[in-house]
């Protein structure tokens, strides 16, 4: 264990930022606990396994003076056991006015994919002209379209929106709801953004307001297709999912039941080695394979339920 007990002088700046590591398992319950210790609380990716599924997250909290890192440990400390784990490196360092905005917006350009550009607020004027914008900012990270399947997601749904008006949208498993907003973006459609993580939920809700979406896009928190707002909504034209092949398998039969006739689905979140997997489930339901979009090692389906148009 290691404490840092210097720091760089702050070059015009009363701002600092103390860091440490959480599971996954902590939030939100864990960022809500510490939200008193700072004028702002973030949470950012440290580390995810194989499939992409976060297994761990660097929580940041930003002040206005130079925190004491013994004393903050020790309030710290017993949060941290609350939630089922104890508290590691603690770090803190200042941050120069020069770094904050780099601090708080996303660092990397634009990603383009299909008619879609995703982006943050500092590289707008990187995305070419005649793209549908997607802003993202970044803070609690849920999701900021670097990720393949988020790329396959979005040529997906850049094919299908040439193919089908579609009115009502689900993104299942929205994170910061990047595809819901894309859908919007391309279609004068209503979209519910659901996600099971009530810190997805808030991320994609403040990511849905950036973009003057609100009236369009609603966000709450269902376990699947569980919560009764997600079910009144139905039957939907549009259901995007880029979740994990498990659970994917497992929710075919809601996602046949809750698709309208002639309704499509944007499958991700699996490898291209569990793409028949997937494909089967959903045939079981009736449900058959439109198109398959690849971004090895990962892949898409487009599934359609029969009927309708």
């Amino acid at each position: 264990m290691q404490l840092t007990t210097t720091w760089p002088e702050p070059v015009g700046s009363k701002l600092w930022r103390a860091s440490f590591v959480a599971p996954a398992s902590a939030m939100p319950g864990l960022l809500e606990a510490v939200e008193e210790l700072a004028v702002s609380t973030s949470i950012f990716e440290h580390e995810a396994d194989e499939s992409a599924e976060t297994v761990s997250w660097r929580v940041d909290l930003i002040t206005d003076e130079q925190p004491d890192l013994e004393a903050l440990r020790r309030t710290l400390a017993p949060r941290c056991e609350a939630f089922g784990f104890a508290l590691g490196e603690l770090e803190a360092e200042a941050i120069p006015d020069t770094d904050w905005l780099a601090a708080t917006a996303m660092s990397h350009p634009p990603v383009i994919a299909g008619r879609f550009a995703v982006h943050g607020a500092h590289a707008r004027d990187e995305v070419p002209e005649g793209l549908l914008r997607v802003q993202v900012e970044a803070g609690l990270a849920f999701g900021s379209g670097e990720h393949a399947t988020t790329q396959a997601c979005l040529e997906a749904l850049d094919r299908v929106a040439t193919v089908r008006r579609f009115r009502r949208v689900l993104d299942l498993g929205c994170g910061s709801a990047v595809l819901g907003m894309a859908a919007a973006r391309c279609s004068p459609c209503r979209v519910i953004a659901a996600d099971n993580d009530p810190v997805a939920v808030r991320v994609a809700a403040e990511n849905v307001a950036i973009n003057g979406m609100s009236a369009r896009i609603r966000c709450l928190v269902s376990e699947g297709y569980a919560a009764p707002a997600l079910r009144r909504a139905a039957p939907y034209d549009l259901v995007l999912a880029n979740i994990l092949a498990d659970p994917l398998c497992a929710m075919a039969g809601d996602l046949a039941r809750h698709l309208a006739m002639g309704g499509m689905a944007i499958l991700s979140g699996f490898l291209d080695r569990q793409v028949e997997t997937v494909a089967r489930a959903h045939r079981a339901h009736g449900l058959r394979v439109r198109w398959q979009f690849d971004r090895t090692p990962w892949a898409a389906l487009v599934v359609e339920r029969p009927g309708g148009h």
